[in-house]
């Protein structure tokens, strides 16, 4: 009870709190720039009138890495992955790219929007740098994007 009445008691506890809400303020502005930051990259990047590309390439075994299974819904959310892999896009080339069990199977231009949202579903996984497989009707494929 003497410290309710103790005005010392009282200024540590508004500081505290001064300092607390100084630093969750901080954390949300530093995530705001960042969220900015990456907004104005793309905006300049798309202004620049240069595009990414988008490449897939086709591997002969799957080796140990991670499957992921391609569905009509990513073929739908993504038509550039669709008209690589299924058709009008489609250009292999020979059994040999860096490795001898893979193939760059064919690429187009995309948007730096479209480039980034491929890269965040297919790109590599968990900071490893180690890119899933893509396996569609028995084939196994990497996708790959590109910026000017």
């Amino acid at each position: 009870m003497e410290e309710d009445k103790n005005p010392k008691s009282r200024n540590r506890l508004k500081t505290a709190a001064l300092v607390v809400a100084c630093g969750l303020a901080g954390v949300i502005a530093i995530a705001l720039g960042l969220m900015l930051a990456d907004a104005l990259i793309i905006y300049a990047h798309e202004s620049s009138g240069e595009q990414p590309m988008f490449y897939v390439m086709e591997r002969a075994e799957p080796g140990g890495s991670v499957i992921v299974p391609l569905t009509e819904q990513d073929f739908e959310q993504h038509p550039e992955l669709a008209a690589v892999i299924r058709g009008e896009e489609r250009n292999p080339s020979a059994w040999e790219w860096g490795y001898r069990d893979q193939r760059v199977i064919g690429g187009t231009k995309v948007s730096y929007t479209e480039s980034k949202a491929l890269h965040d579903a297919y790109g590599p996984r968990e900071g490893r740098g180690l890119y899933p497989l893509m396996e569609y009707e028995g084939a196994y494929y990497v996708v790959l994007t590109t910026w000017p």
